[in-house]
């Protein structure tokens, strides 16, 4: 009888409860371990040999008003903060428009050697939640390149939401800076996740199997399924190692082996 078969019988050939289930992965956690760290293992060599890593660069941007820069008081108001706020969404827009991208085109040269389609897939600029501030993330799979685009930003982007706009502008908070480990992909976090996949995949086949596995293995499982009841068995008789033809069973139910040349002897 496996093991899953004893743990179903013991609650009942027709009831399946979170405890059986619970019990039936626990004799099983070996296996899980393993789904696990074959997952983990496999995922980190996808990870580490088909996956170009890539960098980011960030540049970021403090935006304000005309109201704001003209201002000598040292205090800004509520309109101020909300209109600020409302130019930050719209500049985010801008530095991804094709009169940006082209600029930045420009600034980086001939050298480039990318289109501008190449360059709005890497660049991702978007406003700090509930903050005057906007953010420019700049992702290649070259270290370099992404500071050097970054810079472009830094060079371009004011001069051109000035021109765009009429309205407002921005001043640089953080410059970029060569990046010096990967952003992507995260390997021990992506083998992480492997880890866990392997343990649910192989937890799901676990209880399916248990839960499709119709053999009768006890006398109660006829009982349960057709309602009849079992009224003899026949033993299962273990044989030992050798060259036996028959076996007795002798007083005190102890079972004697023999061979036929055996037999034939006792009966002369």
């Amino acid at each position: 009888m496996n093991e899953n078969q004893t743990q179903r019988n013991a609650q009942g050939r027709n009831e399946t409860t979170l405890w059986t289930i619970i019990r039936l992965l626990l004799s099983k956690f070996y296996w899980l371990l393993l789904a696990g760290i074959a997952f983990g293992l496999a995922t980190y060599l996808f990870v580490t040999f088909c996956i170009t890593p890539k960098y980011e660069s960030r540049v970021s941007f403090y935006v304000y008003n005309s109201s704001d820069k003209a201002s000598n008081t040292g205090t800004v108001n509520n309109n101020d903060l909300q209109a600020a706020e409302s130019l930050a969404a719209t500049y985010s827009k801008i530095l991804g428009s094709n009169s940006v991208l082209d600029a930045i085109l420009e600034d980086l040269g001939e050298n480039a050697g990318i289109t501008r389609k190449d360059l709005s897939k890497m660049v991702a600029a978007s406003v700090v939640s509930d903050t005057q501030l906007l953010e420019v993330v700049i992702t290649s799979t070259n270290a370099r390149f992404s500071c050097d685009v970054a810079n472009s930003f830094v060079k371009v982007a004011p001069t051109e939401i000035v021109r765009i706009t009429k309205a407002g502008g921005v001043e640089v908070v953080d410059r970029p800076e060569l990046a010096t480990e990967q952003s992507s992909p995260r390997r021990l976090f992506d083998t992480a996740i492997g880890f866990v996949v392997g343990v649910i995949v192989s937890a799901i086949i676990l209880i399916l199997r248990m839960l499709s596995d119709q053999t009768i293995y006890l006398p109660e499982d006829i009982d349960n399924l057709v309602g009849l009841t079992v009224l003899g068995q026949i033993p299962t008789i273990d044989t030992p190692e050798g060259n036996y033809t028959f076996w007795n069973l002798v007083e005190g139910g102890e079972i004697r082996y023999g061979i036929e040349e055996e037999n034939q002897s006792i009966n002369n």
